[in-house]
């Protein structure tokens, strides 16, 4: 079983969104919280909130992926880090929601407790990110080798 639509992979379709999504929410967070606008607070949370949904669709799609690769494959370790590291910030962005949560639907300035933890999960998703560009274009996980002719 393989995640794809057509010949197109899922995960790398659909890992833009929650790597753009959990960053833009810190981002409102931080501007929130030094403009006191409770507005951008909101977005904050509706990026995370979008972030979630789209983030376990794109870790479905990954574990998929992730179950066809063998144990001997070289990216094998590397491949078990990026999933790994990835779930751990899904987590904590899932805290931070949660912490919002109790608000809603009048969401909150940020706490300091939110903040260290979204910047904490963002950096490290840029490292699991690194990870994950490094799987497809160093070691071509997610290209389908029958059908690589007809992507040109």
């Amino acid at each position: 079983m393989r995640a794809r639509i057509g010949i197109h992979p899922i995960h790398s379709m659909l890992v833009h969104f929650p790597s753009a999504l959990f960053p833009m929410s810190l981002l409102f967070d931080v501007i929130s919280l030094c403009l006191k606008n409770q507005c951008l607070a909101c977005a904050a949370f509706y990026c995370i909130a979008a972030g979630l949904c789209l983030g376990f669709a794109a870790m479905c799609a990954g574990a998929i992926d992730y179950s066809n690769l063998p144990s001997t494959h070289p990216a094998w370790n590397k491949a078990s880090l990026h999933a790994l590291l990835n779930v751990t910030w899904f987590i904590l962005f899932g805290i931070v929601f949660g912490l919002k949560l109790k608000y809603f639907p009048v969401i909150q300035l940020p706490n300091l407790t939110e903040i260290i933890i979204s910047f904490v999960s963002v950096a490290g998703l840029i490292f699991s990110n690194y990870l994950g560009g490094d799987l497809v274009f160093r070691y071509k996980i997610g290209f389908d080798e029958q059908n690589q002719d007809k992507c040109k």
